[in-house]
């Protein structure tokens, strides 16, 4: 199984990426990245690095907005190497039947965002670890959601659903 997030800024990516210590990244990517609520950091799972496009339209329509998406994508090895423990409650999507795909990084604390910190700067080196999808993809997956009646709007943000109805119609 994997793990699958997407990232508030690509620029984000590049800073881990290329510290040389991650004691000295910056306090604002560390909060932007992996800002945690009630000590859980919310990922999306799929059942291996080839199966991404379902739990990637989760996290889209989870988000507010559509645009150029950074994921990054953790093997379950590595979080069960380091003793990271998973709560695999619903999550709130505006993909119908999916909400299952979700799944929290629970019981965190410092010691433990600094783990996943590190994991994070050691696959970003792995271009399949670290997929984007340019927004002109991303609005291709929501057209696909829709187009397959799969696109629940009562669970979608009122800034996405707005942004949906103007760059993603339906087309014949």
């Amino acid at each position: 199984m994997v793990y699958i997030r997407k990232l508030s800024k690509k620029s984000n990516l590049f800073k881990i990426r290329d510290a040389t210590l991650s004691s000295k990244i910056e306090a604002d990517v560390l909060k932007q990245e992996l800002g945690t609520t009630g000590n859980t950091l919310s990922f999306w799972k799929g059942e291996d690095i080839t199966d991404l496009k379902n739990p990637m339209k989760a996290i889209l329509l989870s988000t507010t907005s559509i645009e150029t998406s950074q994921f990054i994508v953790i093997d379950d090895e590595i979080l069960d190497k380091y003793g990271i423990e998973r709560d695999y409650k619903e999550g709130i999507t505006g993909y119908k039947g999916y909400k299952n795909l979700h799944v929290n990084l629970c019981n965190l604390d410092y010691e433990k965002i600094g783990i996943i910190l590190n994991i994070i700067k050691e696959i970003s080196e792995d271009k399949s670890h670290i997929p984007e999808l340019k927004r002109e993809d991303v609005k291709k997956y929501i057209i696909e959601v829709k187009r397959d009646g799969l696109l629940d709007e009562e669970n979608i943000r009122p800034e996405l659903k707005a942004a949906i109805d103007r760059y993603c119609p339906l087309t014949n």
